[in-house]
């Protein structure tokens, strides 16, 4: 039987999703006793309803919906807190930090699971590119609950980040997707909308400034709304489009505060952590046996040590003197956005157990909740 309580609208609200919702505010209440980014605590929120109370997450559509709207959301806003003059002048360390953050732990990762425990070729790309990653969406989140973003730290940390996920999007692809004439077709009609967007703003933005009806974020939601249409046909996460709207509408939404503060309210307030608690609640503890928590020991420790010691000496090299190079190194071992999905494309087409499955999921969750503790214990650099 379900129990039910009345909403003030005289609808019904299941008790799964009543526990949801309290879940997500209890988590919000820890956070800012105890310092822990909101966004991992949101994580473990998922893990602790899918398991201790049973919530089926993919029986939930308006979750499901509201968590994908929030990885959108997030990206529009690390886009918009991105300076562009830092990309600019640090555009080497960017492409440089976010290949290596990448490449490190793929190759790594890859050769251990083909030559000693001699998965599939294709087995083998997904694992290495799942555990490879690093989230743009949760280095965006801890940055701004650390105060970060505007450092010098915060803005390389986003734009190498940006080019770790775009790299990671782009091997799955193409190792094991493909690319024909409608995807070019695609790409172009893409590239033209975010041509037209700004400039299609700036009328919206300058005619109907102070207008009650909101046009503006409606405006900006239609644009996050149509990029999972283009993004599924182009073979590029939709996360990285919302990233350069973000960054194409900066300047004009500074100018407008009282649009800025709504849409950050809605982002963060609201769909942001339906998306975090998604992905913590995808993790099945039932499936851990002796056989997967030795699975998780190794390629979780392969998966870290690589990228933490090529992005801490690297960083130490290029940002010589002006960064705290262990701060780099936790940063980048946030896993989460593109980890999973590469996870689920893998169990979805046969080239992942459910076992190997799980093990990913764990390892993406254990390192971002290793690191974000971790970060405590650095004194701050800015």
């Amino acid at each position: 039987m379900v129990y039910t309580v009345k909403n003030a609208f005289g609808g019904l609200m299941e008790q799964d999703n009543l526990i949801i919702a309290l879940l997500i505010l209890l988590v919000g209440f820890i956070s800012i006793e105890i310092g822990i980014s909101t966004a991992i605590l949101e994580i473990l929120a998922g893990v602790i309803g899918a398991n201790l109370f049973g919530l089926s997450i993919s029986e939930y559509h308006w979750l499901n919906f509201i968590a994908d709207f929030g990885l959108l959301g997030l990206m529009f806003f690390a886009g918009f807190e991105t300076d562009p003059n830092i990309l600019k002048k640090r555009l080497f360390e960017n492409i440089t930090l976010g290949t290596v953050s990448y490449l490190a732990p793929f190759i790594t990762i890859f050769l251990i699971v083909i030559t000693i425990f001699g998965f599939s070729i294709n087995t083998a790309i997904v694992i290495s590119i799942a555990l490879s990653t690093t989230s743009l969406a949760l280095v965006y989140s801890v940055s701004r609950d650390l105060g970060k973003l505007s450092s010098l730290t915060g803005q390389v940390l986003l734009g190498s980040a940006m080019v770790a996920d775009i790299l990671s999007m782009l091997s799955l692809t193409l190792l094991i997707g493909g690319y024909g004439i409608y995807t070019v077709l695609y790409a172009v009609a893409l590239l033209v909308l975010l041509y037209l967007s700004p400039k299609i703003g700036k009328v919206i933005f300058t005619r109907y400034k102070g207008n009650p009806t909101e046009i503006e974020i409606k405006f900006i939601l239609l644009l996050l709304l149509i990029m999972p249409f283009f993004s599924e046909r182009v073979g590029i996460s939709e996360a990285v489009f919302a990233f350069l709207l973000g960054v194409l509408f900066s300047e004009m939404i500074e100018e407008d505060k009282v649009v800025e503060e709504k849409l950050r309210g809605l982002i963060f307030g609201f769909f942001a952590p339906a998306f975090f608690f998604k992905a913590g609640s995808l993790i099945n503890v039932s499936y851990i046996t002796t056989y997967v928590i030795i699975l998780i020991l190794i390629f979780g420790l392969l998966a870290y040590l690589s990228k933490y010691l090529s992005t801490y000496l690297l960083s130490r090299k290029l940002l010589k003197g002006e960064v705290n190079p262990k701060t780099f190194g936790l940063f980048f071992n946030f896993r989460l956005t593109f980890g999973v999905v590469a996870a689920l494309f893998g169990l979805e087409n046969g080239y992942l157990a459910e076992e190997l499955y799980i093990v990913i999921l764990i390892i993406i969750l254990s390192t971002s909740v290793i690191s974000a503790v971790l970060l405590k214990a650095i004194p701050k650099e800015d």
